[in-house]
C-alpha cells in the first residue's frame, strides 16, 4: 500500500472511494477491502528488454483533433502502460507514484480471467457449453439461468432484467441489490445478516437464483454487458472441480504463466472471489496473461490453456456478429458506441477479426489489447473519476490510440 501522502484517500469520505478525490488511490489499494491472495510459484516467466519505442509522442488523429498517446494518456489518468511485441518489452512506464510492484484493480479485464479458467475446466471435467448452468448448479433451476445455455452466458446474449449502470442505483432493484453484495461499497448491514437465522442472500451466489429474463427480452438476439453472467461462470467453475476458485485457478493459470507476483481476489460479502472483476495484480503479471492469450493458451514453452478454447475465443460465428451489431456499443449514434467493436465471446471484446485483435476491458480504463497479426499485447491501468469506460470521451480517445499505435508498430 501506498504511504504517499499525495496518494492517500480523502479521510473525510474514507469509506466512499467512489468519491472523484478517492478513486485513484482505491484503485491501487483495493486490497483493504477483503481480500485473497493469489501466490506466485517459484518460477519467473522474463519480459526481456527490446528496442525502445516513443510511445508517449506517438501521433495520431481522433475526431478531427491531431494529439499524442502521451496527451491522451493524461487525459485518460493512466497508472502503467505497457507495449511487448514479438515478446520484448518495447515500452514500459509508470505514473503519479505507481510502481513496478505495485497492485492495481482489474475490474472486469477478470472477465477474461475467469473465462480462461472456463476453458481449462471444460476440458478437464467435459463441460457441455450447450446444457444451461442450472444443469450443474441445481440452485439455478428457478431462475433464468435454467433457461439458457453456457454458451449464452459466455457470450452475454442472456438478456437479464438487469442493467449495467453505475450511477443510477434504485434501491431495492436486483441491479442495486447485485452491487451492494459484491463487497465494493462496504455493506456492514449484509455482514450483519446471520446465514444460520436468514434466507436474505448475503453474498452474490446467494442472488443469483433472483435474476430472471427481462421483459420481451430474446436469448442470443443481442449481447448486453451484464456482469452477472460471469459469476455464474466462476461458481460453476468451483462446482465441477470440487475446489476453490482460488485454488484451481492459481495451480492452472498463475503458477503455470511464472508470475512475478502474488494475486490478489477481492471477496463478497460471503468471502467468495469476485469474479466478475475482483481481480489484481501488477502490470507486468497483467501482460504476462495477455501474451499467453497471445499464444493460443501457451507461454513460453508452458501450453497453460487449451490451444482449441482459446483459439474458439475469437471464432465468432454469424449469431455473435449480429448480436454484436445488435448492440449500442455498434451503434454510431449511441452514447456507449465503440470505435471498432464488432461482438463479444467468451468474454472478451473482439475489434479487427482479420487482425486477431481483441481486448480484456475493466471500468475506470483497465485494458489488456492483444493484436494476433501484430504479435502484440498492450497492457495498461488507469484510474479515471468517472466508472462507465463507455460514457468516458477520454477512455474512447485512449483506445483509439492504442489501436493507432498498434497499426503503426
Amino acid at each position: 500500500m501506498s504511504n504517499d501522502p499525495r496518494m492517500m484517500p480523502n479521510k473525510a469520505h474514507y469509506n466512499g472511494w467512489r468519491e472523484p478525490d478517492n478513486v485513484r488511490w482505491h484503485l491501487r489499494n483495493m486490497s483493504t477491502l477483503p481480500a485473497l491472495i493469489m501466490p506466485r510459484g517459484d518460477a519467473v516467466y522474463e519480459l526481456p528488454t527490446g528496442t525502445q519505442k516513443d510511445v508517449e509522442n506517438f501521433t495520431y488523429s481522433y475526431q478531427g483533433r491531431n494529439l499524442s498517446l502521451g496527451e491522451a494518456m493524461r487525459d485518460e489518468c493512466i497508472d502503467g502502460y505497457m507495449v511487448v511485441q514479438n515478446g520484448e518489452v518495447l515500452f514500459e512506464r509508470y505514473y503519479d507514484n505507481f510502481r513496478a510492484h505495485d497492485h492495481h484493480i482489474w475490474f472486469s479485464m477478470t472477465k477474461s480471467l475467469i473465462s480462461t479458467a472456463f476453458g481449462i475446466a471444460q476440458v478437464e471435467f467435459s463441460i457441455d457449453e450447450n446444457k444451461t448452468p442450472a444443469d450443474y448448479l441445481p440452485e439455478l433451476a428457478d431462475s433464468v439461468f435454467a433457461e439458457v445455455r453456457l454458451r449464452d452466458v459466455l457470450n452475454m446474449v442472456t438478456a437479464l432484467n438487469y442493467t449495467e449502470e453505475y450511477d443510477k442505483m434504485t434501491p431495492g432493484s436486483v441491479h442495486f441489490e447485485y452491487f451492494r453484495r459484491l463487497g465494493f461499497m462496504g455493506d456492514f448491514e449484509l455482514l450483519a445478516i446471520d446465514p444460520a437465522q436468514s434466507d436474505e442472500p448475503r453474498g452474490v451466489r446467494d442472488m443469483l437464483p433472483q435474476f430472471e429474463q427481462a421483459k420481451g427480452g430474446v436469448t442470443g438476439a443481442m449481447f448486453q454487458y451484464q456482469s452477472p453472467n460471469v459469476d455464474v461462470i466462476g461458481w460453476l467453475i468451483e462446482r465441477v472441480t470440487g475446489r476453490p476458485l482460488m485454488d484451481y485457478m492459481r495451480e492452472k493459470l498463475w503458477v503455470p504463466m511464472a508470475t512475478e507476483h502474488d494475486g490478489v481476489f477481492t471477496v463478497d460479502v460471503s468471502f467468495a472471489p469476485i469474479a466478475t472483476g475482483g481481480f489484481n495484480s501488477t502490470l507486468r503479471d497483467a501482460v504476462r496473461f495477455g501474451l499467453m492469450a497471445l499464444g493460443d493458451g501457451k507461454l513460453g514453452d508452458t501450453q497453460i490453456a487449451p490451444v482449441n478454447w482459446m483459439q474458439d475465443t475469437y471464432k465468432m460465428s454469424d449469431a455473435d456478429k449480429q448480436a454484436g451489431s445488435a448492440s449500442v456499443n455498434a451503434d454510431p449514434d449511441h452514447e456507449r458506441f465503440i470505435d471498432g467493436f464488432t461482438g463479444y465471446r467468451s468474454f472478451w471484446w473482439q475489434f479487427d477479426e482479420a487482425q486477431g485483435e481483441r481486448l480484456a476491458m475493466g471500468v475506470h480504463g483497465q485494458v489488456i489489447y492483444v493484436n494476433r497479426a501484430k504479435n502484440l499485447v498492450i497492457a495498461n491501468f488507469a484510474s479515471p473519476a468517472q466508472t462507465a469506460n463507455q460514457l468516458r470521451p477520454s477512455y474512447k480517445q485512449m483506445l483509439y490510440g492504442t489501436r493507432a499505435l498498434a497499426a503503426a508498430l
